[in-house]
């Protein structure tokens, strides 16, 4: 995984508009180029000096935004010993950072998605599948943690644990999406059951 390049001021200034249009919660199949382009401050055709379409816009865009979410994610687990805390800080990253969970959910969304910005986006991870951190680099680390402190088995299949921690993960997202906290169980309370649960299948 190599370092992030830098980006020319209008690109960035296009990538920051699209983060702050997902950020108000605007269906990303719903974002037009002008939208984009008034938000950065430029115009339409300086867009297209560097993109085909909004498509290219959008998805370079978010790209960018989940390598920089993934990467601070990585540097901050690298002080992390305990695999039950690497499954407590993903949580809490994702009760504080709540513009970046709504982030990391649209993308996870489009990736699975068949439509035009879905496709462009899996085609562009393809192709910078080495340069490029994604939420799996994050999954990664942990597990190399558990492993190496004893808390996941090294009998277990690697993919096999991927899947289990990306699930609780996406489990806790709806608990938190759908307030589940005014329920009974608060996330503290989730948190343990989360972590304790996932010390139990991967040991």
């Amino acid at each position: 995984m190599k370092g992030k390049k830098e980006l020319s001021p209008k690109v960035k200034a296009l990538y920051e508009a699209v983060e702050e249009l997902i950020f108000e919660n605007i269906d990303v199949k719903e974002i037009k180029v002008s939208d984009i382009t008034d938000r950065a401050g430029i115009g339409k055709g300086t867009a297209y000096e560097y993109f085909r379409n909004k498509e290219e816009i959008i998805s370079s865009a978010m790209l960018y935004h989940i390598d920089l979410i993934c990467r601070q994610m990585i540097e901050k687990l690298e002080e992390v010993k305990n695999f039950s805390e690497t499954m407590r800080f993903l949580l809490c990253c994702m009760d504080r950072e709540i513009k970046k969970r709504d982030c990391l959910i649209q993308f996870i969304h489009l990736i699975s998605d068949n439509g035009l910005i879905g496709k462009v986006l899996q085609k562009k991870i393809k192709e910078k599948n080495q340069d490029v951190c994604m939420p799996r680099d994050v999954i990664a680390r942990m597990i190399q943690v558990g492993v190496e402190n004893g808390d996941i088995s090294k009998e277990l299949p690697l993919d096999y644990v991927s899947m289990e921690i990306a699930s609780r993960v996406i489990i806790y997202i709806i608990y938190i999406s759908n307030n589940r906290e005014e329920n009974g169980c608060s996330r503290q309370q989730m948190h343990n059951l989360v972590c304790s649960g996932m010390l139990k299948v991967l040991k």
